[in-house]
């Protein structure tokens, strides 16, 4: 099944992000072990976390309005970087059959995160942000972070994301900021 996703993945995305979604899995499948969690299903999860990043805006703009009114703003549907999760969700659950919650909501947001999303889904979004072609001003530190500890790991990767956006002017999506908060608030008792 996985190098059937692979191949379909391959076909959907430009080499570069091909290269980058198959670190993501990596990545994924070494953190699942590490934490736990069923490395199958984060490799699903990884090789389909950026499945619609290349579609067109407007298509996206359209998958998202008809099934996530509900929780993506205005402000949001002008996002490609937030839309592409949202849309992956719906090509992994329609497309490729994919019926785990746990694996579409790593998918949906990989690049948001969530209050209260499970190990499989913050693997899925840390691994986004580490995976070993990223090369950006402090990702070893936050690689070395979540080696010891996922959730303060992915803590330190949204504070240097936050000094990043306002030092750009950029605005950090609510939902990162909550799950920033609700990760500081059960680490605290670690």
């Amino acid at each position: 099944m996985l190098e059937r996703l692979r191949e379909e993945v391959k076909k959907r995305v430009k080499k570069k992000r091909y290269i980058h979604i198959l670190g993501v899995e990596e990545k994924a499948a070494e953190l699942a072990e590490k934490y736990g969690v069923d490395e199958e299903k984060c490799r699903i999860a990884a090789i389909l976390h950026d499945v619609a990043k290349e579609m067109e805006i407007k298509e996206m703009e359209r998958i998202c309005k008809e099934n996530f009114s509900d929780e993506l703003t205005e402000k949001d549907m002008e996002i490609s970087e937030i839309l592409h999760g949202f849309v992956g969700y719906i090509v992994a659950r329609d497309e490729f059959k994919i019926s785990n919650e746990s694996i579409l909501n790593g998918i949906k947001y990989h690049t948001v995160g969530k209050k209260g999303l499970d190990t499989l889904g913050r693997i899925i979004y840390i691994a986004d942000a580490i995976e070993k072609n990223r090369d950006y001003p402090g990702v070893e530190n936050i690689r070395a972070e979540v080696a010891k500890d996922l959730d303060k790991g992915i803590i330190f990767e949204i504070d240097r994301k936050i000094n990043y956006l306002s030092s750009v002017g950029g605005k950090i999506h609510k939902n990162t900021m909550e799950m920033r908060d609700w990760l500081a608030e059960n680490s605290n008792g670690r």
